[in-house]
C-alpha cells in the first residue's frame, strides 16, 4: 500500500535554491525527556539542532506524572526489577535491551541530578522511592510528587539552552527525513508556515507515540505518530505495533476532545483501592490477579472494563482514604488540584476513573544503541521499539528508556562521526496536485480518531479490525496523491499510515497477548 517516499509540499522542489538550508552534525526531533537527554550527551563538538513541535510544555514527558524506575534500595536487586518488566511485558521483551536499561538506571539518575534535576528525598535525606502497579519493590523517583515529567525536562530544557553548541528551533516540526545512498542526508522541517531543508550527518527521532489517534487519550494534542510514520517512509522497519496500552485510572471528568487527566499509579502504589459504584473492592474478587490493585496496567484495565459492564457504569472509583489528607496533597499535588477543580476532595471523597489510551509499546525497530537499519538515523522513546516493553510496558520504564537509550544514541554518535553530506537529496520532483480544504482535513482526522477509538482499543475483535482496515485505507487512498500546504495534512496522513499500521499488526497476531486482547 506505501506509495509515497515523501510528504513535503512540492514547492520546496523550486524554492530549495532559494532558501537557506541549516546545516548541522546532529538534528535532534523532538524536546521531550529522551531529545533533550541525547542532545546534551552528545560532544559539545558538535553543532546541534533541536527541533521542537511546540513548546516543552506541551509534550507527554512534560505531563508524565509517574516516576522512573532506578534500582537503589538495598532489598532491591537488578534481577528483581528485569523479572518484573518481563512479567508485566507478556514474556515478549527483548531480554538483553531490558538489561541494558535496568543496568544503565544508577548511572542515568547520576546524570539527571548532574544536569539539575531535583528528585524527592526522605526524612533521611535519601532519594525517596515508592512503588507502583507491576513492581515488587519500592524503586520509582519522583520530582514535585506527581510532577517528575514537569521537572526534569524543565530541568534538562534549562541545560540544553545552555550549551552553545545547540541551537533550539520551537514551533518546528519534522516532515520528512532525507536519505541517500550513504543513509541519513538531511530532513525537511516545518516552521508553522512553511518547508525547508536541514543538511546533516546524523537525526535522533524522539517525537513519542500516536495516542492522539483515538478520541480519548492522556497523550498530548500533535501525538499523532508522524516520527514513526517519517521513519518508516525512510525505509525503517517497525514492530509490536498492535500492543497499545490504555492506562487504567484516567480521570473520568472531561470534555469532549479534551486531552484526559491522568490518575497516576502511585497513588495505589500508596494504598488506594479500585472501587465499584456499590463500594466493592473487585480487584479483590476470587480470580483476580494475586498482585490485586497493583497488577500490570493491562490486567487491571480488563478488569475495569468488565466490572463495568457487570455493574452497568461507565467508571470505577479510587478510594484514597488509607492516606491522609496531608499526605495526599504533598505526595499528590497536581492530581490534588485537579480534583478540587471538579469537586472532589481526597481522599474524604472517591476519585471517578477509567481506562484511556496511554502509550505505544511498539514502534521503530531499534538496536540496543538506538540505531535503526538507517544509517545514520536514531530512534529513542516512545517512538523506538527497543523491546524492554515487550506486550504491556511496566510502569515508569517509560523515562528510563528515554534516558538511558538517548544516553546510549549519542555516545554511539560520539565514537562514530559521520561527515555531513555535500547535499540534502530531495529525490525526483512529485506531480501530486490535488488540494484539500483544512476542513476536510479536520474531519477525517475525526473519523480515524473514531475508527481507533470504537475498533481498535484495549478489547478487540477480528471482524472489527478488518472493518478499521477497510476505513483507513480507504481514507489512505483518498490523500495518497494530496500536495499537503500544512502540518494539519502532513499530521493527518501521517496518522492514517500508522494507525494502519497498528491495526495490521493487529490482524497478524490473532491470539491475545499482554495488551492486545482479542474478544469473541
Amino acid at each position: 500500500m506505501e506509495k509515497r517516499r515523501y510528504i513535503f509540499n512540492n514547492s520546496l522542489y523550486d524554492n530549495q535554491k532559494s532558501n537557506t538550508e541549516q546545516v548541522f552534525d546532529v538534528a535532534v526531533i523532538g524536546g521531550g525527556m529522551a531529545g533533550l537527554f541525547a542532545a546534551l550527551e552528545l560532544d559539545e563538538r558538535y553543532k546541534v539542532a533541536v527541533f521542537v513541535k511546540g513548546r516543552l510544555e506541551d509534550g507527554s514527558s512534560f505531563l508524565a506524572q509517574g516516576g522512573m524506575c532506578c534500582v537503589l534500595g538495598a532489598d532491591d536487586s537488578f534481577e528483581e526489577h528485569i523479572a518484573d518488566t518481563l512479567c508485566a511485558g507478556a514474556s515478549h521483551c527483548n531480554e538483553q535491551a531490558v538489561r541494558v536499561m535496568v543496568k544503565g538506571g544508577p548511572e542515568s539518575v547520576r546524570k539527571l541530578i548532574d544536569y539539575g534535576v531535583h528528585f524527592d528525598m526522605d526524612d533521611d535525606g535519601k532519594l525517596k522511592l515508592t512503588r507502583e502497579g507491576g513492581h515488587g519493590k519500592r524503586r520509582i523517583l519522583h520530582c514535585g510528587g506527581d510532577a517528575t515529567g514537569r521537572e526534569i525536562t524543565k530541568a534538562l530544557g534549562n541545560s540544553v539552552m545552555a550549551r552553545k553548541n545547540i541551537t533550539v528551533f520551537w514551533n518546528h516540526a519534522c516532515v520528512d527525513i532525507l536519505t541517500d545512498e550513504r543513509g541519513v542526508c538531511g530532513a525537511v522541517i516545518n516552521d508553522g508556515v512553511s518547508d525547508f531543508v536541514v543538511r546533516c550527518a546524523n537525526i535522533v527521532v524522539a517525537t513519542g507515540g500516536a495516542g492522539q489517534l483515538y478520541r480519548y487519550s492522556t497523550t498530548p494534542e500533535g501525538n499523532t505518530g508522524e516520527g514513526i510514520a517519517a521513519c518508516k517512509r525512510a525505509g525503517c522497519e517497525l514492530a509490536d505495533m498492535e500492543f497499545v496500552q490504555f492506562h487504567p485510572t484516567a480521570f473520568a471528568i472531561h470534555a469532549e476532545g479534551e486531552r484526559v487527566f491522568l490518575i497516576s499509579e502511585a497513588v495505589r502504589g500508596e494504598g488506594a483501592i479500585l472501587k465499584n459504584k456499590n463500594g466493592e473492592s473487585f480487584m479483590s474478587f476470587p480470580g483476580q490477579h494475586p498482585q490485586k490493585d497493583l497488577a500490570p496496567r493491562d490486567i487491571v484495565t480488563r478488569a475495569i472494563l468488565a466490572e463495568m459492564r457487570r455493574i452497568g457504569d461507565d467508571r470505577v472509583y479510587l478510594d484514597t482514604s488509607v492516606m491522609t489528607k496531608e499526605f495526599f496533597e504533598k505526595s499528590f499535588p497536581t492530581i490534588t488540584a485537579k480534583c478540587h477543580e471538579n469537586g472532589i476532595f481526597p481522599p474524604n471523597d472517591l476519585i471517578p476513573v477509567h481506562p484511556t489510551q496511554h502509550y505505544l509499546m511498539g514502534g521503530v525497530v531499534t538496536d540496543l544503541d538506538a540505531k535503526t537499519k538507517v544509517e545514520g538515523l536514531f530512534v529513542c522513546g516512545e517512538a523506538a521499539c527497543t523491546g524492554v516493553h515487550g506486550a504491556n510496558r511496566l510502569a515508569s520504564n517509560s523515562t528510563l528508556e528515554c534516558v538511558v537509550f538517548a544516553k546510549r544514541a549519542a555516545e554511539y554518535i560520539n565514537r562514530n562521526p559521520r561527515k555531513i553530506p555535500d547535499k540534502a537529496e530531495l529525490g525526483e520532483k512529485t506531480a501530486y496536485s490535488i488540494t484539500v480544504e483544512k476542513s476536510e482535513i479536520f474531519a477525517d482526522m475525526q473519523k480515524i480518531k473514531a475508527v481507533m477509538t470504537e475498533k481498535v482499543g484495549a478489547e478487540r475483535k477480528i471482524e472489527n479490525l478488518l472493518a478499521a482496515k477497510n476505513e483507513l485505507s480507504e481514507l489512505y487512498e483518498k490523500y495518497c496523491d494530496v500536495n499537503f500546504e500544512n502540518r494539519a495534512g502532513y499530521a493527518l496522513f501521517s496518522g492514517i499510515n500508522t494507525a494502519l499500521d497498528i491495526v495490521n499488526a493487529a490482524l497478524s497476531r490473532r491470539e491475545s497477548l499482554g495488551s492486545h486482547h482479542i474478544t469473541e
